[in-house]
């Protein structure tokens, strides 16, 4: 992938379909290139995820269920920590892969900026997630209601909440996309000026998000039907051993849906890709429309300069030519 290339082409007007058109094109046309800088990482962050969502399904499913107060899952607790932390690092890895693919950067320079980037967005969905708990919680106190018979209003505040946060995190997107691309940008851009950037060119995010986002959803709709299939039969299997029933699957069969997993993971990451690349694409194409207004600007700036100085240039003719007298022909003159 020439790099140089595709910097000359990224700052561009252009509109949402041809930001993914844009994406669509450099993901067909360098396959290759892209498989052989980012297929390592790639394939270890679809190992951590496959281990982290089977083992806590196994977990669950020999954990006693009783009517009692549940008790902590102490092994299910430190397994979740250790993937978190796992996860957190090789996606770091991964999405230095892929920056470095639009920039030309090395994978060892972007890590950083993409672990900060991660840890950010972790705490604002933390955020995010304790204000929508309260919201849930609060109208409940004062009244009858409980978390098992909530009030009318704890959905409706609960989803109000979320509905706004969703509003106000979308235009991260675009700050934290010239956070990666750009390295004189720091962290605290992403809720700085490039976010009210980002504010004000709300709605083309949107339709950016909404429109790749149905893409992403038809995509991992298709390629995940393998996987659909194993955790249902294995769903049913376990209600069935609940009732009394004898174990249906063969002993295999786990490692079947854990290569299965891990190999539908590997194509929902490289979709996650692509949206990466139209992000990229949209980002070009903000700082382009940036760009034409601040051209507007400063021509309307010094035509504005230009012309008060002509009429100022004007006026003192004029008031050169008032203070000149008008005499009329000498005799004198004339001889």
């Amino acid at each position: 992938m020439n790099t140089d290339h595709i910097e000359n082409e990224l700052y561009k007007v252009r509109s949402v379909r041809a930001c993914i058109k844009s994406a669509t094109d450099m993901m067909v046309s360098n396959p290759l290139t892209i498989l052989r800088r980012t297929w390592l990482s790639t394939l270890a962050l679809s190992i951590v995820t496959s281990l982290s969502i089977l083992l806590s399904s196994l977990l669950e499913s020999q954990q006693p269920t009783t009517t009692e107060t549940s008790i902590v899952n102490t092994p299910l607790l430190i397994l979740s920590v250790i993937s978190l932390i796992a996860y957190i690092a090789i996606a770091s890895w991964w999405g230095a892969s892929v920056i470095s693919l639009l920039t030309g950067r090395k994978v060892k320079d972007n890590i950083r900026r993409i672990l900060y980037l991660i840890l950010a967005m972790l705490g604002l969905y933390v955020i995010m997630g304790v204000c929508i708990s309260v919201g849930y919680t609060l109208p409940m106190f004062g009244g009858k209601a409980s978390l098992g018979h909530p009030t009318l209003a704890s959905p409706l505040v609960a989803g109000i909440i979320l509905v706004l946060a969703l509003i106000f995190i979308l235009p991260i997107g675009y700050s934290s996309m010239k956070y990666l691309v750009e390295p004189q940008q720091k962290l605290m851009s992403i809720v700085g000026k490039p976010y009210k950037t980002g504010l004000r060119r709300w709605g083309f995010l949107f339709q950016t998000a909404l429109l790749g986002g149905i893409i992403i959803c038809i995509l991992i709709a298709i390629t995940g039907v393998p996987e659909m299939i194993l955790e249902t039969a294995k769903r049913a299997n376990d209600i069935g051993m609940t009732m009394g029933d004898n174990n249906g699957l063969s002993a295999s069969f786990m490692m079947l849906q854990f290569f299965v997993t891990i190999l539908i993971y590997f194509i929902w990451y490289y979709i996650c890709c692509w949206m990466n690349f139209v992000y990229y694409y949209a980002y070009g194409s903000i700082e382009a429309k940036e760009k034409v207004k601040k051209d507007v600007v400063t021509v309307s700036t010094s035509n504005s300069a230009n012309n008060n100085d002509f009429e100022a240039q004007s006026k003192h003719l004029n008031l050169e030519t008032e203070k000149t007298p008008d005499r009329g022909l000498d005799i004198e003159d004339i001889q």
